[in-house]
Parts: structure tokens; C-alpha cells; sequence
């Protein structure tokens, strides 16, 4: 997963967290407080129209006790009764107002009219005096209804308040469960963040320390494939070719300095070793008629013959080699080491097995150098076997395919330690008493100025396994390169 695609979860993660508490605090806001305070406020004014309602009634009454002209007193009765009627069909029209009452309001309002209406004819009749005891009860009757009626409401609204805190309780309790989600959100974006970005970071800048250090060999662990991954590989990468420029570098410094070393050891040498030739040969002719003398100068040629060889081996092996090459059947140059090493082979009491595939087409090499670097790994390997082993030469075409081909040579010897392995193929490193160090160094520094791999698999006390995978296998006779067209490669 990409790192902005991480981001964009942690993000989401607090948008959420926040958006939900939001939500949930306006919805407890909107539907428990509202409705609370909503029936609260109802109540309320319901009561205060009844009371409105009740002071009506009282206005009545007294009215119709002060004694003014009836027509006055009916006129004044009439608009209050219009307000009162008004009031009550409001009531009577609203969904919340309780109604068990109106059976009674409504026959103590028919009471209270009967009455007002007896005692509007009493006053136009000419009577005087308050209302009769019986009228005034009905007028009193209506008063208390209305008064039993606010009673409730007001009972109604006391329960209102009653649940209105109880409902705060439970908002109080949904608002921290809220909060308690939040920062359970926001602590697991914080996770994520320490996981994904703050911990890689942390361990690139500890790669970073290592390398200042000059530790290339350090490699930072890939746990992801985002944009923190691909950067620990390339440091990783990083690291790998800067050690291996490292070691090229180290390397050819060495050959250099080996090589201005040998160049000026070969040319204070050759000279002297030339004279000694020369005087032996001189002394060989003069002297022939003494087998002794004639065979101590032989000894003498062929040791200066083999320190010379020396020399120019050594001095090949730090010196940049040419290559020409030309389209060869491989069984010639495997046959031509396997004849040359024939003497080797006799004297150690070690066999040689050639298996070369009939249908094997040509290779495009260097047939000198090649044979060169096949004889020092021929060599090796009877140096590490023991008499009656069997060393094996074969050479077929890669199993990659493309037009890559591959050569093995095998021995059942006593192996490669493991504490060496990185060192065998460095010239001048040798575990043989009588070694030189430059036999395995040659062979791999062939195989690479042929665009080919040396690689070796080897257990101890059961034998090696070189395998030699080069480029320019012709797969065709139109591909072959002419004589006048063969290729020059140069290191």
C-alpha cells in the first residue's frame, strides 16, 4: 500500500472520530433535549391559557355580581364569553391537551352559561343583590375544572423535568461513550502512523548512522511495499554497489600496485634468468659428452624454463588481457587441457571424465585464454582430489537458454571451507604449500572478460563444483563470424 493511501486512512480514521461525535452530540441535542424541553414549553403554555381561561371566568362572575345596567352587564358578559369560547375551542383543537377533562369542562361551561343566562333575565327583570348561591356554584364549578386541569399539567410538567434529567444522564452517557470511541479512534491512528511511517523513519536514520560508520554490510529490514519500502530496498541497493565498488576499487588498486611490482621484478629478473639459460645451454654443448654435467644443465634450463613461466603468469594475472574470438567446437580445447594435463593426471593417480553433449553447437571464445583459465580450474582440482577420484568436464548448453552455455568441472576432493570462500578467486591467496595463488584468480578474471559467471558449490570432505556460464553460443552456421570479422575484447 502506497504511503499517501496510508495518510488518507489515518485521516479518514479522525474524520470519523470527529464527524460521529458531532453527530452524536446534535442528535442527542436535537432528539432528547428537544423533545424534553419541547413537551416542557407545551405544558407551559397550556397552563397559562387555562389560567387565562379561569381569569375569564372570574371577570363573568364578578361582572354579573356589580349591579351595572343590564345592558351594559349583557353586552360586557357577551364579549367576555366570546373569549372564552374562542380559548376553549383552541384547547380543544390541540393534540396535547388532556382529553378526559372535556366531558366535565364541557358540562360545567353549559352549567356556567344556564346561569349567566338566569341571571342577565333576573337583572333586566329588575332584581338586585348578588347572584343566587346556585348560580355562583356554577361559575365556581367551571373555575375548579379548569383549576383540576392546570393541577395535572403542572404534575405532567413536573414528570417533564423529571425525565428531561434523566435524559441528560443518558446524553452525558452517550457523549463520553462518544469520546471514548474518538480517542479510541484517534489512539489507533496514532498506531498506525507509529507503524507505518514513524518506526520506518526511525530505522532509515539508523541505516543512515551505519553507513556514515562505513558499515555497508547493514541492511534495513522491508516490511512494506509503499513508498518507506521502496526506500529502505534502494539503501539496501545503495549500500550493495557502494561495497561493491569498494572492493572492485580495493581490487584494482592491488592489481595495480601487483603489477607495477611484477612489471619491474620480471624486467631485473628475465635478464639474469636469460644468462643463466644461456650459459647452461653454452655449458650443456661444451660439456656433451658428460651425462652428469649434461643433465645438471638440463635441471638448471628447465628451473629457470618454470620461473619464467612464473613470471609471466604472475605478471598476467595483474595485466589487462586481450581477447580474439572466434567460433569453436568446445571438445577441442577441453581435449587439448586434458592432453596437457595428461602427465598431472598419471602422477596423481586421477581419472578424467569428458562429457561434452553430441548436438553441443560452437561457442564464441577465446581459445588460448580459454584454455588457460579451464587448465587452472582442471589443476585445482586434481590438487584437492585424492588418488582413484574421478574429475569430471562437462559442458552443455545453460539451462536459462538464451545463448548462454556452461562448463563444470568436478572433483570428489576435500572441498572449500567455508571461512575461505569469498577469498578463493583473489590473486596471490592460496591454503597449498607449494601454490601461487593464481590459478583460480586467472580463471575467474578469463570467465569475466568473456561476459561470463564463476560460480561454485562445494561440501566438505565430498568435493567442488566449478560452473563456468558464458555468453556466444551459436546457435547457427550464419551467425559464425569470419576470420577477418572475429572479435577483439579487451580488460
Amino acid at each position: 500500500m502506497e504511503l499517501r493511501k496510508k495518510f488518507l486512512i489515518v485521516a479518514l480514521i479522525y474524520v470519523t472520530a470527529l464527524v460521529a461525535n458531532l453527530v452524536l452530540a446534535s442528535w442527542c441535542i436535537v432528539v432528547y433535549f428537544d423533545s424534553a424541553f419541547a413537551e416542557f414549553e407545551t405544558d407551559l403554555a397550556l397552563g397559562w391559557d387555562l389560567e387565562a381561561l379561569r381569569g375569564l371566568v372570574r371577570r363573568q362572575s364578578m361582572l354579573l355580581d356589580s349591579g351595572g345596567a343590564p345592558a351594559e352587564v349583557s353586552h360586557a358578559y357577551a364579549e367576555l364569553e366570546k373569549q372564552l369560547k374562542s380559548g376553549l375551542a383552541r384547547l380543544e383543537d390541540s393534540p396535547v391537551f388532556p382529553g378526559s377533562h372535556w366531558p366535565l369542562i364541557r358540562e360545567a361551561a353549559q352549567a356556567k352559561e344556564e346561569a349567566a343566562r338566569n341571571r342577565i333575565d333576573a337583572l333586566q327583570a329588575g332584581a338586585s343583590g348578588p347572584m343566587l348561591p346556585r348560580d355562583s356554584k356554577a361559575f365556581v364549578k367551571l373555575d375548579e375544572t379548569l383549576g383540576e386541569v392546570i393541577r395535572e399539567l403542572n404534575v405532567q410538567r413536573q414528570m417533564n423535568v423529571v425525565r428531561t434529567a434523566s435524559t441528560q444522564s443518558q446524553v452525558v452517557l452517550i457523549l463520553l461513550s462518544s469520546t471514548i470511541l474518538g480517542a479510541g479512534l484517534c489512539w489507533l491512528g496514532w498506531r498506525f502512523m507509529h507503524h507505518w511511517v514513524v518506526q520506518p523513519v526511525a530505522k532509515l536514520r539508523e541505516a543512515t548512522w551505519h553507513i556514515a560508520q562505513g558499515d555497508f554490510d547493514y541492511r534495513l529490514p522491508i516490511n512494506s511495499k509503499d513508498e518507506l519500502g521502496r526506500l529502505a530496498g534502494e539503501v539496501n541497493h545503495m549500500c550493495s554497489t557502494i561495497r561493491d565498488m569498494q572492493r572492485r576499487l580495493i581490487e584494482q588498486e592491488r592489481l595495480a600496485a601487483a603489477g607495477e611490482m611484477f612489471a619491474r621484478l620480471a624486467h631485473n629478473i628475465r635478464n639474469p634468468l636469460a644468462g643463466i639459460r644461456a650459459l647452461a645451454e653454452a655449458t650443456m654443448q661444451q660439456r656433451s659428452e658428460s651425462e652428469e654435467v649434461v643433465e645438471c644443465q638440463r635441471r638448471i634450463i628447465r628451473t629457470v624454463d618454470r620461473f619464467e613461466k612464473w613470471l609471466r603468469d604472475t605478471q598476467q594475472s595483474v595485466s589487462p588481457l586481450t581477447l580474439n574470438l572466434q567460433p569453436v567446437a568446445i571438445a577441442e580445447p577441453v581435449e587439448s587441457v586434458a592432453a596437457a594435463l595428461g602427465p598431472l593426471f598419471d602422477r596423481r593417480g586421477v581419472s578424467l571424465n569428458v562429457q561434452i553433449e553430441p548436438d553441443m553447437p560452437p561457442v564464441l571464445i577465446d581459445s588460448a585464454h580459454f584454455e588457460q583459465g579451464l587448465a587452472a580450474l582442471v589443476t585445482n582440482a586434481v590438487q584437492a582430489s585424492a588418488p582413484g577420484q574421478q574429475i569430471r568436464i562437462a559442458a552443455s548448453p545453460a539451462p536459462s537458454g538464451e545463448d548462454k552455455w556452461q562448463i563444470v568441472v568436478e572433483d570428489a576432493g576435500s572441498g572449500i571451507p567455508p571461512e575461505i570462500r569469498d577469498k578463493i578467486f583473489l590473486p596471490c591467496f592460496t591454503t597449498k604449500p607449494d601454490g601461487n595463488g593464481l590459478g583460480l584468480a586467472m580463471a575467474h578474471k578469463i570467465v569475466k572478460i568473456h561476459g561470463g559467471e564463476l560460480t561454485f558449490e562445494s561440501v566438505p570432505g565430498q568435493g567442488t563444483r566449478f560452473t563456468a556460464t558464458f555468453p556466444g553460443l551459436v546457435r547457427s552456421r550464419a551467425e559464425w563470424p569470419t576470420s577477418s570479422s572475429s572479435t577483439t575484447k579487451k580488460t
